[in-house]
């Protein structure tokens, strides 16, 4: 499955921080191609990028990523806002990483692509 977490704020060094912290988690490594990319495939980046594609599995992978993501929202002092998409249903984090944000993580990584499409407030009060 391919999962693309883009970097709010242009991005750019956090999405490069994201991706750096996601290749060093042996436990996404195990699981996960880890790639940076751009949200503007049709403009030149000139180095600078805004989102981390990753492609998993299901299952413990979902809940590997959720895990890493939050541990590294943890160390930023002020971390930027992250859009998190997976079979065209996305959710934006800002703010802190807490657990209802981790299970809406997996929730969102853990749905089968053939489920209709839901919106971040239909993930919100499930």
């Amino acid at each position: 499955m391919l999962v693309e977490m883009r970097v709010g704020d242009g991005g750019g060094l956090a999405a490069a921080e994201l991706y750096r912290w996601l290749r060093q988690d042996p436990r996404i490594r195990r699981h996960a191609e880890v790639s940076l990319g751009s949200s503007r495939p049709d403009l030149p980046t000139m180095g600078a990028f805004d989102v981390v594609n990753l492609v998993i599995g299901q299952g413990i992978a979902a809940l590997n990523l959720a895990l890493s993501y939050a541990a590294w929202r943890a160390t930023r002092r002020s971390a930027p806002s992250v859009t998190i998409t997976v079979h065209g249903r996305s959710i934006t984090v800002e703010g802190r990483c807490d657990d209802a944000t981790i299970r809406r993580i997996v929730e969102l990584l853990s749905a089968p692509a053939d489920e209709p499409s839901r919106s971040e407030n239909d993930l919100e009060s499930a």
